[in-house]
């Protein structure tokens, strides 16, 4: 008699926002050695349903768990780049892969003239830059949406998917990490604390004020000509924000700020930095640990930021090393906290980016629900829908089906043929796909024991 397939479901997962960039493609890198790194990637995947399948663990050089902080490239191509691409490509889920996330106890920095950051040669695709270009600041990423000067014109938002179909072979691998513990960075609580709230902030339409503080400081002054344009762009998208030469006090609600400063107070004010928020004082030394009297960027997310940024090495008043004024504009449309960051910064070579990837407070609310699982025992194919409920579901044209993280299917119907599947646990998810530039995409998923 043939073997009967019995598929039960084992529980459900539906996502209750959108997203920009989606869990499915975003690799997890892991430092093995070290507890932290383990138990913050792990929850980081549990609350943003990245697929397991998406989380490498590297055994990083050295016997202590918290590495150099600078190592050479040859140390990042070998104990890093390859059996990054080597596990993915095994894995089945490198031709899907839009941005990598560093958890903790990684190094920050890669030891060359000038040096840059793990970021930058990450993003570079292990490919060496010219030095100058990264000395005065004038290579120009692909990601950057502008504008290059105060005549010049920006381009529209995309999310990471659309700007794959344009450049193809030549697109960048964007990346952030989800905290710094070392000298002068955050306790695991406290990043903990930031991933939970940033993953409460997505789809809920903030109503915090952004600020962009001005001042005699070269600092400051260097993306001063950005505000005025960016403060029109973001009231037009009903997000208040204002130009001041003092940092805001009272108990101001705050989703963003920019300032320039190489000493800074974030806590100042009795202020709330909102679920979601971003900031940062462009200084030359706030990824800089352990070796200068200059704030750090972790002293922002100590006073509640999701994010912030800060270049590895000093990389003088050179506004293109940093995040401009048009983040918020990127993100106040959808897109994530990682898509906005990196369409808003024209030469990442040595930026530290580090919070939370995913968070979308922008992003519209919605589900993808799957039906034809609702019986607990199945034989031969089974046939799965999606469907999507929410906010402007009729506007999710494009599907996607994955099984434990590996794509499946393109369309909103999969059969899925249960001959070829181990006994265990599996996961099916469905990912839906907005339509335009900004491409918002909701899914849902659910895991199903094969016994046979």
């Amino acid at each position: 008699m043939r073997a009967r397939l019995i598929i039960i479901i084992f529980f459900a997962v539906f996502a209750g926002s959108a997203y920009a960039l989606g869990p499915h493609e975003v690799l997890v890198l892991v430092n093995e050695k070290s507890a932290d790194s383990i138990e913050i990637a792990k929850e980081y995947v549990r609350l943003r349903n990245i697929p397991e399948k998406n989380v490498i663990r590297l055994n990083l050089p050295g016997t202590n768990s918290v590495p150099s902080l600078v190592v050479t490239s040859e140390d990042f191509t070998n104990f890093i780049w390859n059996p990054a691409l080597k596990e993915m490509a095994i894995r089945g889920i490198d031709n899907h892969i839009l941005a990598w996330i560093y958890s903790v106890d990684f190094p920050t920095t890669i030891n060359f003239n000038p040096a840059f950051s793990i970021q930058g040669l990450t993003f570079l695709r292990n490919k060496l830059p010219d030095s100058d270009s990264v000395k005065k600041g004038t290579y120009i990423s692909p990601l950057f949406a502008g504008p290059d000067n105060p005549a010049a014109n920006a381009f529209s938002s995309q999310t990471f998917d659309v700007l794959k179909e344009w450049l193809d072979s030549d697109m960048p691998l964007p990346s952030m990490m989800l905290g710094y513990t070392g000298e002068g960075g955050n306790t695991k609580n406290t990043i903990l604390q930031r991933i939970q709230t940033g993953v409460m902030a997505d789809g809920i339409t903030p109503e915090g004020n952004v600020y962009f503080i001005t001042g005699a400081d070269v600092r400051a002054k260097c993306r001063e000509w950005q505000y005025p344009k960016v403060v029109k762009e973001l009231r037009n998208l009903n997000v208040m924000a204002f130009i001041t030469n003092s940092f805001p006090v009272g108990g101001q609600k705050i989703i963003g700020l920019m300032c320039g400063s190489a000493v800074v107070n974030p806590m100042q004010g009795e202020n709330i930095y909102l679920p979601g928020s971003m900031a940062d004082h462009l200084t030359s030394a706030a990824a800089i640990f352990g070796g200068s009297d200059q704030t750090k960027l972790t002293a922002w997310i100590e006073a509640g930021a999701t994010a912030s940024a800060g270049t590895v090495t000093e990389p003088f008043s050179i506004w293109t090393k940093f995040p401009c004024a048009r983040f918020f504009t990127h993100y106040a449309v959808g897109c994530t906290m990682i898509e906005s960051f990196y369409q808003s910064i024209r030469c990442p070579l040595q930026i530290l980016l580090v919070g939370d990837p995913l968070v979308k407070p922008w992003a519209p609310k919605g589900e993808v629900v799957l039906t034809g699982l609702e019986k607990e025992t199945f034989s031969g194919v089974v046939k799965v829908r999606a469907e999507v409920q929410g906010e402007q579901r009729n506007s999710y044209r494009k599907f996607m089906f994955l099984l434990d993280g590996k794509v499946v299917g393109h369309d909103k119907i999969l059969e899925l043929n249960t001959a070829g599947l181990s006994e265990g646990e599996h996961m099916v998810m469905a990912v839906a796909y907005k339509t335009g530039f900004v491409r918002n995409q909701v899914l849902g998923e659910k895991k199903i024991i094969i016994r046979k």
